[in-house]
């Protein structure tokens, strides 16, 4: 039995500019390495539009708590009107991407109950609960905040890379 708990509800950030995918891709490839997640891909999708390229990229980040919860991370980044530009920067030609795109990050707590006696009982479970949710939080508060804060980390690291894009090829 596993109870799916959400601690981050639709944190976003929207961008209009100039950047390269595929480095947008790799920060938040090295954001998942660093912080020792397992990168689960959900959907990548592109779709070429009289407008430019229309790409849906959905991400899990998964990692273990402990041996009964799990921190879950999705992104959705959708990427809109993109264009692929050339500009001269440094005497060079460099292609780059120019579109817009929106971020959106959600934040989960996975509990799996084991096959334990003390766990799978109804009875049991049902004095766990009653005792996490009135006298002490032994069980679902423990890692809302480090879930919640692990979100916030990886969307301040995207907002970062989008504000050197800016500067860097404007």
């Amino acid at each position: 039995m596993a109870e799916k708990k959400q601690v981050l509800y639709d944190l976003r950030t929207t961008y209009n500019g100039p950047f390269i995918v595929e480095d947008f891709y790799a920060e938040v490839d090295g954001w998942i390495k660093e912080n020792g997640f397992e990168k689960e891909p959900k959907k990548k999708s592109e779709h070429v539009t009289k407008n430019g390229k229309k790409i849906e990229w959905v991400i899990e980040a998964h990692r273990h708590l402990d041996e009964l919860h799990h921190g879950i991370i999705v992104l959705r980044a959708l990427l809109d009107n993109i264009k692929e530009v050339s500009i001269k920067k440094d005497g060079k030609k460099i292609r780059i991407n120019n579109g817009d795109v929106l971020i959106n990050i959600d934040g989960w707590i996975n509990s799996h109950i084991h096959g334990s006696f003390y766990q799978v009982k109804p009875v049991y479970y049902f004095v766990r609960t009653l005792i996490d949710k009135f006298v002490y939080n032994f069980w679902s508060d423990k890692y809302d905040g480090t879930v919640a804060s692990e979100c916030h980390s990886l969307f301040k690291r995207i907002r970062a890379f989008f504000k050197v894009q800016k500067f860097k090829y404007e």
